[in-house]
């Protein structure tokens, strides 16, 4: 044990050596540890990194003290590790520290040890006046809820919550206790603690204490991040006073918060030609964007609905600018419904987003989603500290330099949204309102940004129950948002309009039942402002549609339009409806001129692919390169993709994903042989869609669909809203934006035309899925005013039970591979980066059950050393032959169910 010299508390280790080879001390003393992190959350409020003063400033804390309280409380947060149960998880024969104890268990982690002992000991030790760790308030317990909260955010320094560890006494030792209460009343002294604010006893500011309980948290798990990094605190286990330790490690933190990435100042925005350099012209959307009143004080709701090719994206981005330069928000997250659509956002955003930003500043450009480390842009850009001065000097025309985050933000996936700017799926904000680890980081980095969200008519009843809450959290928090639909139902808009407004504490809202269209809603702290916005010539469009009824006919007119030097696209609903398709029209086209695409290629072919079609039928095409093309797909080529088709076939689907559909049709002006022009009008024929449907059955059977369109049926389930966008398009004869978009979309989805009595009870039974999709979404969802808590949510931050961003069929991580000479496995992808995830198909589990007996899989050891290998306990490995080919894989099919 440590000389008399020094309390005995410092006999307690924190941190250890993680090789015996690292220099330094063996381990850390606990007391230690507690102070860096400590003086890691001092340094964050004094320098108000993250916001930190400013979100304890609005818990009425000056700076100064409410860095001082927040590094007090920080020093609590590893009091679970006083537990002799936790110190014999190191094993040593070190005599300066306490010894094992038999009986002492491990049976709750560190965490919740820490808020157990305070529960369950200290709490009660105050409370009953035994103990003078704590000021010697009157009326004890009307301190105890703040106090309470306080623990709470502190002891959940590891992401979630604590959690109520029952029977945790056999943890600790009688000694254990006494030398926590002495290492709290150490802390009290060189905190100066004399009183607790008076407020901490108001049932009011405990309140909002919890609300911003998701905020400090998110700070507390920064700080103890920090102040674990051995290289600002090495370890030490010499005893020193407290002290000299903490005026030791405020010096570290200084020099460690110093070196987080700088904060960017915000451009003055003065003309949208800063952002846009190329847009001579505004679009009406646009140019109400830079008119648009955004002075009135509080969160700001923007909800811009109108056509494809209107700049609805520019319009946000200037808008977002606008509100940034007048104070509103400092950085921006556009969040989208598709990796494939984030990669394209992100794409744009790296040329655009530095001009948001002083020309001095560093500001980082984040993309956000599981499968980032894929995109060569974004890992270029990518730079630490050290590169500022050697190699990353980039000229400003290059690629390298329009995009840049630095290396602290994507080091980890769980700080991704601490970057001024980022792009990435919406599940990334979905994730900060549920119970799920590091939530509160997610939360802390949506703090004072602007949210663009995109296709945002793109989502379920699970998911729209989601992001209603993440307005709500938004709005609560101050934050401002910028909605984007091309296709929005007037439910859906009332629906994210409410949720935003009850946030924001505003008063209630009644949204416009009639709106016209294009139309733009803007909510804010005066008023709901809701008005008809015109737009270009050059993006109405009257898309002609004509229906057909069989495949042969799908195939005959594909044929016809090639001979013709058309090109052509027919997109299917299913993956083997595609296939089929695809087999069929190789029967009369010559296969250099036909492409299949769809979700079931290794990510290496699908990026080919894409590339491909891109190629052939991307804005700056010609008609060397179109000419008699065909391309078989599936929905993959509905949002991502910039492409322009001559004709297009598409089986029924619902009418927002038809007009989706339709927007790749004559997307772009051309001439007759399909070389670009830039001026209208377009020389080929009028658009017209073609859609494969059932022959029209006013009183539609329970099977109307046929055995044609039996897979859409399966991948569509609400066959009511099939049959009403059959007839509402059989009714209108075309799709004419803008001036028929309510009729089309509203007709659909608002149930304004009944439906035969065989599919109204189909309806009822989606209707009944719906509102199951919505219980399970509230089951999941956090409660703000419960504050970081393990009861906020009903699934209590379950390790039992997965949760998801989204509700579907359960899929596999399927990798395809080949043994080669030696038997030794490798790759399908090759001579790339990260050839095992360029070698990935995602796949439903059902189908992988389906084809398990028709093809060659590696089993048992093998399988289990690979997924150890590759850290996904639930992969899958599908075996080739060794030239790459196989009966149920191809660079051309990719995987099919049936040889």
């Amino acid at each position: 044990m440590q000389s008399d010299n020094y309390p005995t508390y410092l006999c307690y280790w924190g941190k250890t050596r993680k090789s015996d080879n690292d220099e330094g001390d063996a381990y850390h003393l606990l007391p230690y540890h507690c102070l860096d992190v400590a003086a890691c959350g001092y340094e964050l409020v004094i320098n108000n990194r993250f916001h930190a003063a400013e979100i304890l400033e609005s818990l009425g804390f000056s700076r100064d003290e409410g860095a001082k309280w927040f590094a007090y409380f920080l020093s609590w947060h590893d009091i679970g590790k006083f537990a002799r149960g936790f110190q014999q998880l190191w094993s040593h024969n070190n005599l300066a520290l306490v010894p094992p104890v038999n009986g002492r268990n491990y049976a709750h982690r560190h965490d919740s040890l820490g808020y157990w002992i305070w529960k369950n000991h200290l709490c009660r030790e105050w409370r009953e006046g035994q103990a003078n760790f704590l000021p010697d308030e009157n009326i004890k317990k009307d301190w105890i809820p703040a106090l309470d909260v306080w623990l709470k955010i502190s002891c959940g320094h590891h992401g979630r919550p604590p959690e109520k560890a029952s029977n945790s006494a056999l943890a600790f030792t009688p000694d254990d206790f006494r030398e926590v209460e002495s290492w709290l009343l150490s802390l009290r002294q060189l905190f100066a603690v004399e009183r607790f604010p008076s407020f901490f006893a108001d049932k009011s500011w405990v309140v909002r204490l919890k609300q911003q309980s998701w905020l400090l948290a998110g700070l507390t798990v920064l700080a103890d991040w920090l102040g674990s990094n051995t290289v600002h605190f090495p370890l030490v286990s010499q005893p020193m006073s407290l002290d000299i330790y903490w005026q030791r490690t405020k010096k570290q933190a200084e020099i460690s918060i110093s070196q987080l990435p700088a904060t960017s100042l915000i451009n003055p925005f003065h003309h949208h030609h800063q952002l846009f350099p190329f847009i001579q012209q505004l679009t009406p959307l646009q140019q109400r964007s830079v008119e648009l009143n955004i002075t009135s004080h509080g969160p700001q709701l923007i909800v811009m609905e109108d056509v494809t090719g209107a700049g609805k994206t520019e319009a946000a981005l200037i808008l977002a600018h606008r509100m940034m330069a007048q104070g509103k928000a400092d950085g921006l997250y556009v969040g989208l419904p598709t990796m494939a659509t984030a990669n394209a956002m992100y794409q744009r955003l790296a040329a655009a987003y530095r001009q948001l930003f002083h020309s001095g500043s560093s500001p980082s450009l984040i993309l956000a989603h599981g499968a980032r480390q894929m995109s060569s842009l974004f890992n270029q850009s990518v730079w630490q500290q050290s590169d500022l001065n050697t190699q990353r000097h980039y000229a400003p025309d290059e690629v390298s330099g329009s995009a840049a985050c630095d290396y602290w933000f994507a080091d980890s996936r769980k700080k991704s949204l601490l970057a001024e700017v980022g792009v990435g799926t919406i599940d990334q904000l979905l994730m900060a309102i549920m119970p799920m680890n590091h939530q509160s980081l997610r939360i802390l980095g949506l703090y004072n940004k602007i949210l663009i969200l995109d296709e945002i008519h793109a989502y379920d009843a699970y998911m729209v129950c989601l992001l209603e809450r993440v307005l709500y959290f938004h709005a609560a928090q101050g934050g401002s948002a910028i909605l984007l639909s091309a296709t929005l139902p007037f439910s859906l808009r009332k629906k994210l309009l409410n949720a935003f407004n009850s946030g924001a504490g505003y008063l209630p809202i009644t949204p416009h039942p009639q709106a016209d269209y294009p139309w733009l809603s803007h909510l804010n702290s005066q008023q709901l402002d809701e008005c008809h916005v015109a737009t270009r010539n050059e993006v109405k469009r009257q898309v002609a549609v004509n229906w057909l009824t069989d495949e042969e006919e799908a195939i005959a007119l594909i044929k016809k339009n090639v001979a013709n030097g058309q090109c052509i696209c027919w997109i299917r609903n299913t993956v083997d409806d595609a296939i089929l398709a695809y087999q069929r029209v190789l029967q009369d086209i010559n296969p250099n001129d036909a492409l299949l695409f769809h979700s079931r290629f290794a990510f290496i072919d699908r990026m080919n692919i894409e590339q491909k079609v891109l190629t052939w039928f991307g804005k700056e095409s010609g008609s060397s390169l179109r000419c008699g093309k065909v391309l078989i797909a599936t929905q993959v080529i509905e949002q991502s993709l910039d492409i322009d088709l001559d004709l297009m076939i598409s089986d029924l689907a619902p009418i927002d994903l038809l007009i989706q559909r339709a927007g790749r049709l004559q997307r772009h002006t051309r001439q007759l042989d399909g070389e670009r022009k830039h001026i209208l009008p377009d020389e080929r024929p009028l658009p017209l869609l073609h859609i494969l449907a059932p022959e029209w059955q006013p009183d539609a059977v329970k099977d109307w669909l046929g055995s044609t369109l039996k897979g859409t049926g399966f991948v569509y389930t609400d066959h009511a809203c099939l049959w009403r966008t059959q007839s509402v398009l059989r009714d209108l004869g075309a799709i004419c934006m803008p001036e028929q978009a309510r009729m089309l979309i509203d007709g659909v989805y608002e149930s304004l035309a009944s439906v035969p009595e065989a599919l109204q009870r189909v309806e009822d039974n989606v209707l009944g899925k719906v509102y199951g999709e919505q219980a399970a979404a509230k089951q999941i969802l956090l409660v703000r005013d419960k504050g970081y808590d393990r009861n906020s949510s009903d699934l209590l931050w379950s390790k039992e039970i997965e949760i998801s961003t989204r509700l579907s069929e359960d899929t596999i991580e399927l990798y395809l591979a080949l043994l080669d000479d030696d038997q030794i496995l490798q790759p399908y992808a090759d001579n790339v980066d990260f050839p095992w995830e360029q070698s990935r198909v995602q796949i439903r589990d059902s189908l992988w059950k389906k084809i398990l007996t028709n093809v060659s899989y590696l089993q048992r050891d093998e399988l289990e050393r690979f997924r150890q290998q590759i850290h996904r306990p639930d992969a899958q490995v599908l075996l080739l032959n060794q030239d790459k080919t196989s009966d149920y894989y191809s660079q051309t099919w990719g995987l099919k169910y049936k040889s």
